[in-house]
């Protein structure tokens, strides 16, 4: 009798388990995709399988399409092979995090760059992706046409 109560208790705590990672918040999924810090699988379990990516023009659609964005985000050093140096200044700095219903959204820089990203979140898992990236004009600017 004790074994088939504790085998219930066991499968609610598992459903009870399952049904949190369902009722994260966007702002829950956007603070733990991007406190990965560059562990690639970590990233990719906040996808659903069907998941799009927008950026630069482009479409990049289920977890296949996605991930080769982040290897080339964060790139592994080879075995053996001492990480590589971080850039002066530190890389991203997050500026805001908020949602608005199912949709969370994070705003950052990096250097010169600055971006918007907005995540469609459903059942706990990112669903769409949308990347928006501006960088500051390089240079002087361009010098008026001679008349």
């Amino acid at each position: 009798m004790r074994s088939a109560a504790l085998a219930v208790t066991m499968a609610a705590a598992m459903m009870a388990g399952a049904a949190q990672a369902a009722d994260l918040t966007p702002t829950e999924i956007v603070n733990r995709h991007i406190g990965a810090k560059g562990d690639i699988d970590v990233i990719m379990a906040d996808y659903a399988d069907d998941a799009v990516v927008l950026q630069s023009g482009k479409a990049f659609q289920g977890k296949a399409a996605i991930r080769p964005l982040f290897e080339r985000m964060f790139p592994k050093p080879p075995a053996g092979a001492a990480p590589a140096a971080k850039p002066a200044g530190g890389g991203m700095k997050v500026t805001r995090i908020w949602e608005e219903g199912n949709v969370g959204f994070i705003t950052w820089e990096a250097g010169p760059m600055k971006a918007t990203e907005e995540f469609v979140v459903r059942n706990g898992k990112i669903q769409t992706q949308v990347i928006f990236m501006s960088a500051a004009p390089g240079g002087p600017p361009a010098a008026a046409p001679a008349k």
